[in-house]
């Protein structure tokens, strides 16, 4: 006998995520990076986007790639092989320590930690709280697609782009620089704080950069200069396991607290996009360069050329299973 609308049938189709439970929540106030992947590779996928981040972050700030190093014993100082006895180790059993040392460092990140979601194909990678103050989430993650772009356009010109970051099993990374309940006024208050500091930012940006190109003429004309044209934006909302919210109200309420006069909507190229991922109880809520011109932040999308873009377009493997709605 049939189900209603929602009951989808014969009841033989695997759920996409398991009852909600407080261990598989993601903390409010967190930050980290949503992390869309192959089902089955949600703990890898997390590993190489720690990975890759680690590697953003560390170049970024130089001096915090070798914390904590040296705490015990001195800094210089190799690693003795010999016993107290005065006989030297056996050479096989010393490589075999050093050789579980560098996995155990590769594979686990100090800086991110990875967050079971109890989801098919998704995960969180959470970042730790001090490190994410010095560089947000979102910020870090633009620059990875950033190298994994300009690394296939070098390729794609027949020059050498050097190391760029892969990964088999990521699909789209989704930012989350604040974590909140899912409910309409905690969602409004987040986004709030988040489109005051992040637009007036890009603002004060674009009229640094647009400074250089100025001249006596500019400055004394009354044609409206390029950093007074109306800047645009959009507003990305995607929901899982969660139907209290309804998208046309959290997309509008959200789009309304963006400072009128200079910005305008625009649904192709927008300067900045607000992303709104609901999921569960929680929203993950950040502001975006480029996102659309990034390909909605899919890593494995971006890392290919055209022709395998086409063919994995083909294929449907790179496709978010949950839709994604935009205004």
């Amino acid at each position: 006998r049939g189900g209603g609308g929602g009951g989808g049938g014969g009841g033989k189709r695997g759920r996409w995520h398991k009852p909600s439970s407080s261990s598989a929540a993601i903390p409010y106030g967190t930050r980290g990076v949503v992390v869309t992947c192959e089902q089955g590779k949600e703990r890898a996928a997390c590993r190489d986007v720690a990975r890759a981040l680690d590697e953003i972050y560390e170049a970024k700030f130089p001096s915090s790639a070798n914390a904590g190093d040296g705490e015990s014993g001195d800094a210089g100082d190799p690693p003795s092989t010999a016993d107290p006895g005065g006989s030297r180790a056996d050479p096989s059993d010393a490589l075999a320590a050093e050789l579980r040392q560098l996995k155990e460092e590769k594979s686990e990140s100090r800086r991110f930690e990875y967050l079971n979601l109890d989801f098919k194909a998704c995960a969180f990678v959470r970042m730790n709280k001090e490190d994410a103050g010095k560089c947000a989430p979102s910020e870090l993650v633009h620059a990875l697609l950033e190298k994994v772009r300009d690394g296939e356009r070098v390729k794609k010109n027949g020059g050498d782009p050097g190391f760029v970051p892969r990964s088999r099993h990521v699909m789209r990374l989704v930012p989350a620089d604040d974590v909140c309940f899912a409910g309409m006024d905690e969602i409004k208050k987040a986004a709030k704080a988040l489109i005051d500091a992040r637009f007036t930012a890009f603002e004060a940006n674009r009229s640094h950069d647009s400074e250089p190109s100025k001249t006596p003429a500019d400055v004394s004309s009354d044609a409206p200069s390029e950093t007074k044209k109306k800047k645009t934006f959009a507003v990305a909302f995607a929901s899982r396991a969660n139907s209290s919210l309804k998208r046309a109200e959290v997309i509008d309420a959200v789009a309304d607290l963006v400072p009128k006069g200079e910005w305008s909507v625009d649904l192709s190229t927008p300067d900045l996009t607000i992303a709104v991922e609901v999921i569960k109880g929680t929203c993950c809520l950040s502001v975006l360069r480029e996102y659309y011109g990034m390909l909605k932040y899919n890593w494995r999308m971006l890392g290919l050329s055209d022709e395998e873009r086409a063919a994995e377009r083909a294929r449907g493997t790179t496709t978010d299973r949950n839709t994604e709605k935009t205004t």
